[in-house]
């Protein structure tokens, strides 16, 4: 089996936000395929960066890497894979961390968005 899942997350100055995600089956891997962040407020010129978010889902290993800036953040296509030694439940409640260039926490100023579409793999199904 093969699920795809959009994942919004809402960070309001703080550097974590969670989801909770349920997926029915056991997963073999996670493929981010698209990832999205949006300033609610437009990002001061000295103040813009990279920033890479990871998660308890990943062992914390990287999601993505974003511009803090809505004019530039937008990935359509992300190709960035999870594959875990043994198939895992996805059922809980999962926090994903925005960190800076210098893997320190990234604080959010204001209320912004990320927004993660990740496509769960079952064992029957061919990774892709």
């Amino acid at each position: 089996m093969k699920v795809n899942k959009a994942i919004f997350l809402t960070y309001a100055n703080t550097s974590v936000a969670t989801a909770n995600i349920n997926v029915n089956f056991p997963v073999k891997s996670i493929h981010i395929k698209s990832a999205c962040y949006s300033a609610s407020l437009p990002t001061p010129a000295n103040t813009q960066q990279y920033i890479t978010i990871f998660s308890d889902l990943t062992n914390a290993e990287p999601l993505a890497s974003l511009y803090n800036d809505s004019a530039f953040s937008s990935q359509q296509f992300c190709d960035i894979s999870f594959q875990p030694d043994k198939p895992i439940s996805v059922n809980g409640t999962y926090n994903f961390y925005l960190k800076d260039p210098t893997g320190s926490a990234y604080l959010d100023p204001d209320t912004n968005f990320l927004t993660l579409i990740l496509e769960f793999n079952g064992v029957d199904t061919a990774d892709t």
